[in-house]
């Protein structure tokens, strides 16, 4: 089939459909290649061109595109996100927005639940979801991934910041001990305030009674008058 000219309407026609995101199994990596449909794919892999670049693949070129498509994902995925968590199929339509990453038909990994369970073995990145459901029945949109970073600067980083926040609690815990110890000293001056209080004011409530015999009084004061008298007459006796 003749190739559109330039400048033509089906050559512009052919450059839009090219420039938006094709299917991805439509993609073929040795040659480089993106087909529309089912029936260019097919008529790629027949031509000769296919035939001779495939017939020079080797199993170190598969381990290479492999080990390629790890690096670029985990490089995205530590760059965009960190160690944040994210869905397994919102990033993977983030990460072949590029036309020209490495796709995953031309790796050793058959779909993108078992990519994810290779990297989750290896340590890479942390998958939640994974363990409560079987190897069978996995659904690439019922996890979450996040990136483990393992580099020298991100483990000093956790280390300071762990450091910091022991001394925020030994701070906190020292401020608490002094304002324990703040109420305590209150709380004994308060105590010395009030038994000073109780002993300047006299004890009125006096457990015994104080019994006065008036009868035994008035006997008294009579008494007292009576030799009153007496000495007065001693004395005018004495003057006559």
């Amino acid at each position: 089939m003749a190739k559109a000219e330039f400048g033509t309407a089906k050559f512009l026609s052919n450059q839009l459909k090219a420039k938006g995101l094709q299917k991805l199994r439509l993609y073929c990596q040795v040659c480089q290649k993106q087909c529309r449909d089912e029936n260019g794919f097919k008529s790629h892999i027949r031509s000769p061109f296919h035939m001779k670049n495939i017939s020079k693949v080797s199993d170190s070129d598969v381990e290479e595109y492999t080990r390629q498509f790890e690096e670029d994902f985990l490089r995205l995925l530590r760059l965009t996100h960190g160690e944040k968590e994210i869905g397994v199929n919102k990033f993977y339509n983030e990460f072949i927005q590029d036309k020209h990453h490495i796709h995953m038909n031309a790796t050793k990994f058959t779909s993108l639940t078992k990519f994810i369970q290779h990297l989750s073995k290896e340590g890479k990145i942390k998958v939640r979801g994974l363990e409560d459901l079987l190897d069978q029945e996995v659904d690439p949109s019922q996890l979450t991934i996040s990136y483990i970073d393992r580099s020298h600067q991100n483990v000093l980083r956790k280390a300071k910041m762990e450091e910091l926040s022991k001394d925020h609690e030994s701070e906190q815990a020292i401020r608490a001990k002094l304002l324990q110890r703040q109420i305590e000293t209150c709380r004994e001056y308060e105590t010395l305030d009030e038994n000073k209080s109780e002993k300047m004011v006299p004890n009125t409530s006096t457990g015994q009674g104080i019994c006065i015999d008036l009868n035994q009084l008035g006997k008294t004061t009579g008494a007292s008058k009576k030799g009153k008298k007496k000495s007065n007459r001693v004395n005018k006796n004495v003057f006559k």
